[in-house]
């Protein structure tokens, strides 16, 4: 038995597909591909799947990583994407299949593109001026559906503003997921601005020196 991890991008229409939702679906798929993967035992036996990092509802993914493992050690990696990709919709492109390099534990920040299409040149300023507060205390629901007040800013790695689109580099594993959404809603809620309409895509996944997760 051997652990690989499926790297995919998740575009279009899948990013109206929960997270709860992609499970089950990645699930049938798999079932379908004929993959010799590895199901869980007991009474409940299901198909052993281990996402990176969960993605928002709404978002799109160039860097999604699903973790699953093989009954057969011959099973090459290369035949494994190509089974994957022949029952593949349009929305999901599997790009390769590898052994993992890296823990899940290691990852700590993710990068996302948020375009605002043209109206970006009638925020930048102001969401620039937010972005480099010194603190940024805002509300945020937990798993279990508790508030509490935490400050942003050092969640926040790093920031740019490139072919005008905001990118962001926020802290991502355990609790210390911070949500782009958060970030804007905050920034529109505190600076008195017009909500805008943008789309979200989560392009990388790193780990605590922010280099590539794999």
């Amino acid at each position: 038995m051997k652990t690989v991890r499926v790297f995919f991008k998740k575009l279009g229409r899948m990013k109206f597909i929960s997270h709860l939702d992609m499970t089950r679906f990645m699930s049938r798929l798999i079932t379908k591909s004929q993959i010799p993967v590895w199901y869980t035992e007991g009474f409940n036996q299901h198909i052993y799947m281990n996402f990176a990092l969960p993605l928002s509802l709404g978002f799109e993914g160039m860097y999604e990583i699903l973790e699953i493992r093989l009954n057969d050690d011959e099973y090459s990696n290369e035949a494994c994407l190509e089974a994957l990709k022949r029952v593949s919709p349009p929305d999901i492109e599997f790009v390769r299949v590898a052994e993992p390099k890296m823990p899940m534990k290691d990852i700590a920040f993710a990068e996302f593109v948020l375009d605002f299409g043209d109206n970006i040149s009638a925020i930048k300023e102001k969401l620039t001026e937010f972005l480099n507060r010194d603190s940024i205390i805002c509300e945020k629901k937990g798993k279990k559906g508790k508030i509490k007040e935490i400050d942003i800013i050092p969640k926040i790695a790093s920031f740019s503003f490139q072919n005008d689109k905001l990118v962001l580099c926020l802290t991502a594993g355990n609790e210390d997921n911070l949500n782009p959404s958060l970030v804007m809603d905050t920034f529109f809620a505190q600076t008195e601005t017009e909500e805008l309409f943008y789309s979200v895509t989560r392009t990388a996944i790193l780990d605590k020196n922010k280099k590539i997760f794999e």
